[in-house]
């Protein structure tokens, strides 16, 4: 009750955003939007609101029965903010600090296609369903950091812990009773601290594609039986390097249930 201290902060923002969608007919249309990002700078004295501009343009497909969407991303960060954690390689006091401009742009895939396309008596259907993500996040100023996932940043240095590929890819087998599916998902190598050019084994953590499977049987409108298989192959794989080392990924295992709904 001896050691003390109170510290605030007030921010006042405005939070502009603007969309808009176009049909051209049943089987095509586009949509982009431009929104302001914001995030509050939390109480350490000399720590900016994290502010972003954030544009988006895509369109939406249906031929022949293969669906899809296709979106290109841009967020142009006026400060990113990053935060203290001990999970992170910090002091772990939560406090937020300034990271600086960055941007991060790319573009996100989705595609849907039954393979049935609803042609049996049984009403059964096959749905294949892709998505897949590409991500370019990079620092634009030059700041240092006592955050261990940061450390020392140029610009152009890539922001750690996000992975420049990550795709999944799921074929399920259902109807009105029963979903069965199999889903392989792969993310790409990505950095634990902050660089630009190969990334130094000491600050990579590999890339991996895993295996899952989820099934469930619905009993009545109101109950369904499900069971889920986590890393169906029980793959060895990292996920981070803080704190303490390599972290491993989730090794195989399997849950089940019974949901209800009310």
């Amino acid at each position: 009750g001896t050691d003390l201290n109170s510290r605030s902060n007030k921010v006042d923002v405005f939070i502009p955003g603007i969309g808009a969608h176009y049909k051209f007919d049943n089987r095509l249309s586009i949509f982009g939007g431009i929104h302001k990002g914001f995030a509050p700078p939390g109480s350490v004295e000399g720590t900016d609101a994290e502010e972003s501009i954030n544009l988006e343009l895509g369109g939406r497909f249906d031929y022949g029965g293969l669906r899809g969407e296709l979106v290109g991303f841009y967020n142009d960060y006026s400060n990113l903010l990053g935060s203290d954690l001990a999970a992170s390689g910090g002091t772990g006091s939560l406090d937020l600090f300034n990271a600086g401009e960055a941007t991060v742009k790319g573009i996100e895939l989705l595609l849907n296609y039954d393979l049935l396309n609803g042609q049996n008596k049984a009403k059964l259907r096959l749905p294949l369903t892709l998505s897949y993500t590409l991500t370019d996040a990079k620092f634009d100023s030059t700041f240092d950091s006592e955050d261990g996932i940061y450390g020392q940043v140029m610009a152009g240095d890539q922001i750690p812990y996000i992975a420049k590929n990550q795709f999944n890819l799921t074929a399920a087998l259902e109807n009105g009773v029963f979903n069965f599916s199999v889903s392989g998902r792969y993310t790409d190598a990505f950095r634990t601290q902050a660089g630009s050019g190969p990334i130094p084994d000491q600050f990579e953590v590999g890339s991996n594609f895993l295996v899952d499977m989820a099934a469930r049987y619905f009993y009545s409108p109101r109950v369904a039986i499900f069971t889920n298989v986590i890393n169906l192959f029980d793959s060895v794989y990292e996920v981070a390097r803080v704190p303490a080392g390599l972290r491993p990924g989730a090794p195989f295992m399997v849950n089940a249930g019974i949901g209800y709904t009310f």
